[in-house]
């Protein structure tokens, strides 16, 4: 390493890059390891993940689950499948939310806290979304015991479905098509806002369907989307509206699971999990804290309110806004899958806590991506670019990647910008010219 970096000679590229592929040939490495080597560092490629691996990342989720219980048997009966252990531990929560709907409730005072929740999958093609989603929908339609709207329905039709039932669980294993953009679909988002709040009573009047009633609301929501459709397709207006900030965004980049021919889960533990929804089913009436449990809601609220404060975005204020309800919602979905009664213990409190908190720290990098200017997109794509050749590449190659985008004297602008926001290093000398994804203080974490 200390020869190459005082190489004693200029090479032009082409013998540069022959170089450079025969000492990887030598010792057996990628490029982007030797390129590492050279630069002196081990610097990491940065996302939604911060400087983590997938697999750091799915350990945390791991050590925050319960060890026993519903939510262990699920982790473990789709142990195989490819999508991130996130996308299965929120996809079974919404359906304990969605089996019991309107039968348990906390309440607020001035208003009841009902289990349904919303969540969001969100991540690239390929990373399995809609395989996760589709195992505890599965189970749902087999119980038959909740309703399921999973066909793209306009306001009117959506209605016109509640109408004997006004409760049940939307999926949408392709947001983009449920929530399309045509003149028909106009007002379908307010409308699942509004029903996510489980009015009492909700009425309408339309020329084409006169006066409408429903009763005793109660929607859950599971939708799916590619992080790209997510970030391009979400105005201001809907997340500042409050459809985003009723739904949990589970945002992941990658899985550290291979899976090339994945194994069902275990038969006995689908059947013990199919029977615990159904046990939870049977369940009914008002849950309250238990002592411990209220103390400990009552000193993380206030810990709470001075945290969201300072929120680092403008439209992550309505989510804080939301989140103690968020957090009361999967606390009791937890307990009564797993305690099998109305009295919220401070264990089932504590996992919810933790369970938030940890999604919560990849949606700030996400809220930049989705307002970012024309300019900020490009250096996004640059970015993106050298993390997927491993967080260092060669100033050659990246022209030429870029090139059906960019012109050379376009890739050194944004380069340009990106070393100014001490985001990117630039690595020159005889024997190489490359740049270098840097990776954050930890401060800046």
């Amino acid at each position: 390493m200390g020869w190459i970096r005082n190489f004693p000679g200029n090479l032009a590229e082409d013998s540069r890059a022959e170089f450079k592929a025969l000492i990887c040939r030598a010792f057996d490495i990628e490029e982007a390891e030797l390129l590492h080597a050279v630069a002196g560092g081990t610097e990491t490629a940065l996302g939604l993940n911060g400087h983590r691996s997938a697999r750091a990342i799915e350990d945390e989720l791991w050590a925050l689950l319960p060890t026993s219980g519903f939510l262990a048997r699920y982790a473990d009966y789709t142990n195989h499948s490819e999508a991130p252990l996130a996308y299965h531990v929120f996809s079974a929560l919404v359906g304990v939310g969605a089996i019991v709907n309107r039968r348990v409730w906390f309440d607020m005072g001035y208003y009841r806290v009902f289990p349904n929740l919303g969540v969001i999958i969100l991540g690239p093609s390929g990373i399995k979304k809609t395989s996760a989603t589709n195992i505890i929908v599965g189970m749902l339609t087999e119980l038959e015991l909740t309703k399921i709207y999973s066909e793209k329905l306009t306001p009117e039709q959506l209605v016109e479905a509640m109408k004997d039932m006004a409760q049940g669980l939307i999926y949408a294993p392709e947001m983009a098509v449920f929530l399309g953009r045509q003149r028909y679909m106009e007002g379908i988002v307010p409308l699942i806002t509004r029903f996510m709040d489980c009015p009492d009573v909700w009425a309408s009047e339309t020329v084409g369907r006169g006066k409408t009633h429903l009763r005793d609301v109660a929607v859950s929501s599971l939708m799916c989307s590619t992080l790209d459709w997510f970030i391009s397709n979400t105005s201001e207006d809907v997340v500042g509206g409050g459809f985003i900030a009723r739904n949990l965004l589970v945002a992941q980049e990658s899985s550290p699971r291979i899976e090339p021919i994945p194994q069902p889960g275990n038969t006995f533990i689908r059947t013990a999990l199919v029977a615990d929804l159904a046990r939870v089913h049977e369940l009914t009436g008002p849950i309250v804290m238990e002592p411990a449990c209220m103390q400990r809601y009552q000193e993380w609220y206030a810990y709470h309110k001075q945290v969201s404060e300072s929120a680092e975005h403008e439209l992550l204020v309505t989510y804080y806004q939301r989140k103690p309800d968020h957090i009361k919602r999967i606390a009791i979905c937890m307990h009564l899958a797993d305690c099998n009664d109305l009295h919220l213990c401070v264990k089932c409190f504590n996992q919810a806590i933790a369970l938030m908190d940890w999604i919560e720290q990849f949606i700030p990098p996400m809220l930049r991506k989705m307002f970012k200017t024309t300019s900020g997109t490009d250096q996004d794509l640059v970015l993106h670019t050298i993390r997927q050749a491993g967080g260092i590449i060669d100033h050659a190659k990246l022209v030429r990647r870029l090139q059906w985008k960019f012109n050379a004297k376009q890739v050194r602008d944004v380069m340009n910008s990106l070393k100014e926001a001490e985001q990117i290093t630039e690595l020159v000398d005889r024997f190489m010219h490359v740049y270098q994804v840097k990776e954050p203080k930890e401060e800046d974490l």
